[in-house]
């Protein structure tokens, strides 16, 4: 079992490290590579302001720009296009992959107050779901012939609960993290709100909701919450209704990011400000997890399995 921790490099960390089995080394020596996804031999990583994509050790394209760095990067083979989401500049951006050759297509910029957190397409449904943690709204779009967005609706959750990160299941539901209010709310095939759900306690109090994962068969939602430092397992119901489980303590501090190896039988923590990574073993048929191991990785904030 492989995986790669992106990181933040305010201290110690170098960028990119791997970790093979109990064995932790420097993979790539990048600054804050705080988010990135790695597909068919590329490296996709926010940069300041942009993008840069790497295949092997060699920087093929980059685009940046004055603005901050994004906060999250999605790579679609299907379209062959890459999603990013900017936090500070309120705004998304859009591009055509083709190696060195790589062309920006579009972006959008939303309204004032705008923070958006997380661009995530969906192939069953052919969407670009875009989440606006500042504007309290879920922006959907198709893609059209000239790879352009067209939007199609807006899902409006409650003020001040910042969507952060979603899922979407092979039924067309969507399971949208918050930050602020630590809660999962519930979206049907039609996009329209069916329930939401306390991810703790109610009597805890912080802003903590951070990341989101679904098995692939459907019948698992994970949340990680930081502050309180738990992973939240939640099953989903035939009716993509979901009942809540169990909370892990994540044995680490702000468990930024979190996700599943590639055939599920784990479950990853980057705990961020214990300078840590968890290893849980997966249950597949309850979801039950189990820790089986700690290494120690400096400001982990991106965890990514590998072949």
């Amino acid at each position: 079992m492989k995986f790669l921790v992106g990181t933040y490099t305010k201290n110690t960390s170098e960028g990119i490290y791997l970790v093979d089995e109990n064995k932790v080394s420097l993979y790539k020596r990048l600054f804050n590579p705080t988010y990135f996804t790695q597909q068919e031999g590329y490296l996709f990583t926010i940069a300041h302001g942009g993008i840069e994509i790497y295949q092997d050790d060699n920087l093929i394209y980059e685009d940046h720009s004055e603005y901050s760095r994004p906060a999250h990067i999605f790579y679609e083979p299907t379209l062959e296009m890459i999603f990013t989401a900017n936090y500070h500049a309120g705004q998304i951006s859009t591009y055509k992959f083709d190696g060195p050759m790589t062309k920006k297509i579009q972006t959008t910029i939303y309204p004032g107050g705008s923070h958006a957190h997380q661009a995530y397409y969906d192939v069953h449904s052919q969407t670009l779901y875009v989440c606006d943690l500042g504007l309290d709204t879920i922006f959907t779009y198709t893609i059209g012939e000239d790879l352009k967005l067209i939007p199609k609706k807006d899902l409006t959750l409650h003020k001040g609960v910042g969507p952060r990160h979603l899922v979407v299941a092979e039924t067309g539901f969507v399971y949208v993290m918050t930050e602020y209010s630590r809660e999962i709310y519930v979206f049907n095939d039609n996009l329209d709100f069916v329930k939401k759900y306390k991810t703790l306690d109610k009597n805890f109090q912080g802003i903590t909701g951070a990341a989101i994962r679904l098995t692939q068969n459907g019948k698992h939602l994970y949340v990680s919450n930081r502050g309180f430092d738990a992973i939240t397992h939640f099953e989903v119901l035939d009716d993509g209704t979901l009942r809540r489980k169990r909370i892990y303590n994540t044995l680490g501090k702000h468990p930024r990011d979190f996700n599943l190896s590639l055939d599920e039988s784990h479950l990853v923590v980057g705990n961020m400000h214990s300078n840590n990574v968890t290893i849980f073993e997966r249950n597949q048929d309850t979801g039950t997890l189990r820790h089986v191991q700690t290494v120690t990785v400096p400001e982990p904030s991106c965890i990514v399995f590998i072949p």
